[in-house]
């Protein structure tokens, strides 16, 4: 596979116009198998029986969301904007793994440092090597680009030992840095961060200790006991607009943050319903939230979600629909299938 050169990275927010962004593609997907401990406190309690070693997604499933994922990066080439995409076929059953079609859990884009995961679930520890490491190589070779590859240390089986597991919050602890990135959102200097089941304080010191100068990471509360990424819980739309999940969080606890103080905060008015066909193996009808902003003006939303269309259009989005419901069926949406690495915030 031929990498076309990467114009950089350079993306601090949420909204600024998109113009390079990684797409995955799921190859041949599987139920992502982790200690019991970490499925029961995150997964759909319905779907929690399927979470087993070398359990693969069904099929036809499998090549509707690639499909839905190649149709998504065709609509933003057709926006202008550069899209890189990892190696087709990649056979997630054989490497134990997952899938390649969740970039944002294991790359974020901060300025011009792109930081990778350190995932708390063993089957994603090689995620982003074995999908991604030819669009770093590409990226790697901007010199003004910092690429912060997980530590081996990461590479530690102690999560889920037991102390203190009688009054602990989480599935895991803190003995060593854990984080998925998409429980990280960027508000240009400031970035919203939750504590949940894949992500501990470790983590968070980790991701600050490499932002670039003048970048802080700051933690809002959340009321959610099965936390597992941020991003269907609030999206910033514009520079002072955010949507947000109020099952999730209240607009008091985003307030106490100085970087949203003055904005503009929308709770999300419908209660979303899951669809029937494909199921929401891994996910909640929240995805809803789980959208693509490409310059501030519009976005991109799942095509049958017209109740969420009309909302966000209602706050002055033009929404481009494209068919998602496969995709969201493995696990996310929108935001979750892609990495920023350009934004033009000039």
């Amino acid at each position: 596979m031929t990498i076309k050169p990467v114009l950089g990275v350079q993306a601090d927010d949420e909204w600024s116009p998109l113009r390079a962004v990684i797409v995955g593609r799921a190859g041949r997907a599987c139920f992502p198998s982790a200690p019991a401990k970490m499925i029961e406190a995150t997964m759909p309690s319905a779907h929690a029986h399927r979470f087993q070693p070398k359990a693969p997604f069904p099929e036809k499933l499998i090549a509707k969301a690639e499909a839905e994922l190649d149709y998504f990066a065709a609509i933003l080439k057709a926006e202008g904007i550069e899209v890189y995409r990892p190696p087709a076929g990649i056979d997630w059953l054989a490497e134990e793994g997952y899938t390649g079609a969740m970039p944002r859990d294991g790359l974020m884009s901060v300025g011009n440092t792109l930081i990778e995961a350190c995932f708390a679930w063993p089957c994603r520890s090689r995620e982003i090597e074995i999908a991604y490491t030819s669009i770093l190589d590409a990226v790697s070779k901007d010199t003004r680009v910092q690429i912060v590859r997980r530590p081996a240390s990461s590479f530690a089986n102690t999560l889920l030992d037991e102390e203190d597991s009688c009054t602990r919050q989480w599935a895991i602890n803190n003995s060593r840095p854990a984080f998925d990135t998409a429980d990280f959102m960027r508000l240009g200097h400031t970035i919203l961060g939750q504590y949940s089941h894949v992500t501990n304080q470790a983590g968070v010191d980790y991701i600050q200790q490499h932002l670039p100068k003048g970048y802080q990471v700051e933690m809002i509360e959340v009321n959610d006991p099965s936390a597992m990424h941020i991003d269907a819980t609030i999206l910033p739309l514009r520079d002072g607009l955010l949507v947000y999940n109020p099952m999730k969080i209240t607009e008091a606890a985003l307030r106490q943050h100085a970087v949203l103080a003055s904005w503009d905060l929308q709770p999300y008015p419908f209660i979303p319903q899951a669809p029937t066909e494909p199921p929401l193996y891994m996910t909640s009808p929240w995805l809803c939230l789980n959208a693509l902003v490409l310059d501030g003006k519009r976005m991109v939303v799942e095509a049958s979600d017209l109740q969420s269309a009309q909302w966000y259009e209602s706050l002055g989005m033009e929404c481009i629909m494209c068919p998602f419901k496969h995709v969201n069926s493995i696990g996310g949406s929108f935001h979750c299938a892609t990495v920023d690495l350009v934004r033009d915030n000039s």
